[in-house]
């Protein structure tokens, strides 16, 4: 599937298309957009078609309703993360594996996945865009929350729950090791969906590149000793 975040129909692959995908296409571009800001239940049928400018009958024409259109939604949101995560997901796997015990390779690893995903988190515009739909998922599931879980949020928390078992030196399945690792997480979201507050209180109007690395170095080094690791060469020695 394409990636429905970035504005206009050629920056959304539309070129090439049939009416139809594009008709498609746009109506998931809408729904998410709509859905991220109002949720599944603020939006009525009518206000997806008007803003996709399509008749309510390609709702149900494409997607089998506003059940199905919310579904693809989530369908489209998993593609769109898939190569932002699902390599970061992989090398975390292969190098916490391939520390073993040596603690210096496992801060390494720490420091190297907390700033791959902070930085995805503070400057990849679908993140931005669809962190309040995912928020919304986690204070209000849907019917989509499973599909949701399984597909992008468990396999995150599978492998940090690796690295924090090899730091930590307890069982992954421990309750200890799944709060550790939904505190890891939770502590890089923060700077996504809480951004007003993190500017409100630093002062800054953005995430540049000299904020995003202050953001990485201290948070990179809290999470070390969260885990009772080293600090590494170019985390903030706080």
């Amino acid at each position: 599937m394409q990636n429905y975040l970035k504005g206009g129909e050629a920056s959304n692959g539309l070129h090439g298309r049939s009416s139809g995908e594009k008709s498609r296409a746009r109506i998931l571009k809408a729904a998410g957009q709509l859905f991220a800001a109002r949720g599944f239940d603020g939006v009525s049928t009518r206000e997806l078609a008007a803003a996709a400018r399509v008749n309510i009958s390609a709702i149900t024409y494409y997607f089998q309703g506003k059940n199905g259109l919310y579904q693809s939604v989530l369908e489209q949101l998993v593609d769109d993360t898939a190569p932002l995560f699902d390599p970061m997901i992989s090398k975390l796997e292969h190098d916490v594996a391939d520390a073993g015990a040596r603690r210096e390779a496992l801060a390494e690893t720490a420091v190297w996945f907390v700033g791959a995903l902070l930085s995805g988190i503070l400057t990849d515009p679908r993140i931005r865009w669809q962190m309040p739909l995912v928020m919304r998922e986690f204070q209000q599931p849907s019917s989509g929350f499973q599909f949701l879980y399984t597909k992008r949020i468990e396999p995150m928390h599978n492998v940090i729950a690796k690295l924090v078992s090899a730091a930590l030196q307890i069982n992954p399945k421990e309750i200890e090791t799944k709060i550790v690792t939904a505190t890891i997480i939770g502590q890089c979201m923060a700077f996504g969906f809480a951004r007003a507050v993190i500017f409100a209180r630093t002062g800054w109007q953005d995430y540049d590149e000299h904020n995003r690395q202050q953001v990485i170095e201290i948070v990179s080094s809290g999470i070390l000793r969260t885990l009772n690791l080293p600090t590494t060469r170019g985390t903030a020695k706080c």
